[in-house]
């Protein structure tokens, strides 16, 4: 399987409550199929959050800004393939 250049947006791990909390709410705008508790979950067990994947690094500016408004940090990294499995 070759991952020919796919791109992942991630939300690096947001220490202060109030700026996860704005940010899944956020998150829950941009990206309506995950609801509100389910982005603040995510958010809440710290770490990364994968937010989208796409070949178009471009596609991500408009979102990554939205995100950052609030104080939260965000990253694109290089889908990797390891053992015929995509992982980042």
């Amino acid at each position: 399987m070759d991952s020919s250049g796919q791109r992942i947006l991630v939300v690096l791990e947001v220490g202060d409550a109030k700026a996860r909390y704005m940010t899944a709410k956020k998150l829950a705008q941009l990206f309506p199929q995950r609801s509100f508790s389910e982005w603040k979950t995510k958010l809440d067990a710290g770490g990364p959050t994968v937010v989208m994947r796409s070949e178009d690094e471009s596609e991500f500016d408009p979102f990554r800004r939205s995100i950052e408004m609030f104080g939260a940090e965000t990253a694109i990294i290089d889908q990797k393939t390891i053992g015929g499995a995509k992982v980042y």
